[in-house]
């Protein structure tokens, strides 16, 4: 028995004897009954806490941590165009799932009843690796970039080119055309200002006629 053990039971046999001596003999019995009760129930509970002591959390980095670590900066000669070509193979594959392309037998007019499943689908997909073109912006320097997306943040998209050269576009401000195999999608940016992880959980709100602003 270890000494606080020890001294719990020390300290309840004390109680237990002051209560006996405080009241009638008659009622002796019952009243170390009760407390012998109270206090074993007590001990255990005590002894439970204990071992069931809760862990501490693991306290997982902040964005502004993350960022001042460099998670998000890629430098420009850390990446090559054919290197990224398998994982853009792999998206293919992985966006056709998603998308079900092959079960609608291709993309759904806007107006089909299948539209809604296939945007909200496409609007949670995970778009690095995709083949991604700029075809408007109010920067006319960005039109005509195209590239394999390796970073998906909240407001840009980070490509790299056929000649290994790395550009981040604002996603706010462009239109962008999505290559997947045989087919195109055209998109605006703006509808996917927001973190993709965040974007796997909500609903696109609908557009009757989006354009830059």
């Amino acid at each position: 028995m270890s000494t606080e053990e020890k001294t719990n039971t020390e300290s309840a046999q004390a109680i237990i004897n002051f209560l006996k001596s405080s009241v009638p003999k008659s009622e002796v019995a019952n009243v170390e009954a009760e407390l012998k009760k109270d206090f074993v129930l007590g001990i255990k509970k005590s002894k439970n806490l204990k071992q069931k002591a809760r862990k501490k959390k693991s306290k997982n980095l902040t964005r502004r941590e993350k960022k001042a670590l460099g998670f998000y900066n890629i430098s420009r000669n850390s990446m090559k165009y054919e290197d990224l070509l398998p994982m853009h193979l792999m998206w293919s594959d992985y966006m056709f799932n998603v998308l079900d392309i092959e079960k609608l037998s291709g993309i759904p007019e806007c107006y089909s009843k299948g539209w809604d499943n296939f945007t909200q689908s496409f609007y949670r997909a995970d778009f690095h690796g995709s083949m991604l073109e700029v075809v408007r912006s109010k920067c006319p320097s960005y039109v005509g970039k195209k590239g394999i997306c390796i970073m998906d943040t909240r407001y840009t998209f980070k490509m790299i080119s056929k000649d290994n050269v790395i550009t981040t576009i604002p996603k706010q401000s462009s239109v962008f055309d999505l290559y997947l195999k045989t087919f195109k999608v055209t998109f605006f940016g703006k509808l996917l200002c927001v973190r993709p992880a965040e974007r796997s959980t909500k609903k696109l709100k609908s557009y009757l006629y989006p354009d830059l602003n």
